[in-house]
């Protein structure tokens, strides 16, 4: 399979994601800050996230990434466009094996909604289509939602990883759902 771009915008029935734009920085940062603790209890990024500037260097190295076909990060936002909720990215991507991960996060107040798992479900048809033909989601073993969402959208628990990360000072097992694209 070719390294090749995927489309900036994606969108679904009730969402829209776009690629990041630098615009978002301010609304990025504050949407992690006012979220700190339940978005850093599985996120090991949330402590390195201090300010708008973290959320720019970090809006300027996916472009650096997508130029280079190594991760693809995109907002998700509500279908009206203005209202952010959070992010799903492509990463991890290894072009020879028609393989990737995805990763995602929501703000709390917009949680339990299905907006990841629709994200997660417009993003996986987009990777489908290009050629990937295995598609990963890794979460912690204690992140009941984020397996749920794999769980929801047909991804197959594959094995757990014993003590295999550390968060928030603490081993954790990392969990491993994936895709085919035969749906085998």
């Amino acid at each position: 399979m070719k390294a090749q771009y995927l489309p900036e915008m994606i969108s679904s029935s009730r969402i829209t994601l776009r690629k990041h734009q630098m615009d978002l920085a301010e609304t990025m940062f504050r949407y992690v800050d006012e979220d700190r603790t339940r978005l850093g209890r599985f996120l090991p990024w949330v402590a390195w996230t201090k300010g708008i500037h973290d959320e720019r260097d970090y809006i300027e190295m996916t472009h650096r990434q997508w130029a280079d076909y190594k991760m693809f990060d995109y907002g998700i936002f509500l279908n009206d466009g203005q209202v952010y909720v959070g992010n799903v990215g492509v990463h991890t991507i290894a072009w020879d094996h028609n393989r990737c991960e995805l990763g995602y996060w929501i703000l709390g107040k917009y949680e339990g909604q299905g907006y990841i798992s629709e994200a997660v479900k417009a993003l996986e048809a987009i990777l489908f289509n290009l050629g990937f033909f295995r598609i990963e989601i890794h979460c912690s073993g204690t992140n009941a939602r984020s397996g749920g969402v794999a769980e929801r959208c047909g991804y197959v628990l594959e094995g757990r990883l014993r003590q295999h990360a550390i968060e928030n000072g603490q081993r954790r097992d990392t969990l491993i759902y994936a895709k085919l694209k035969n749906g085998k």
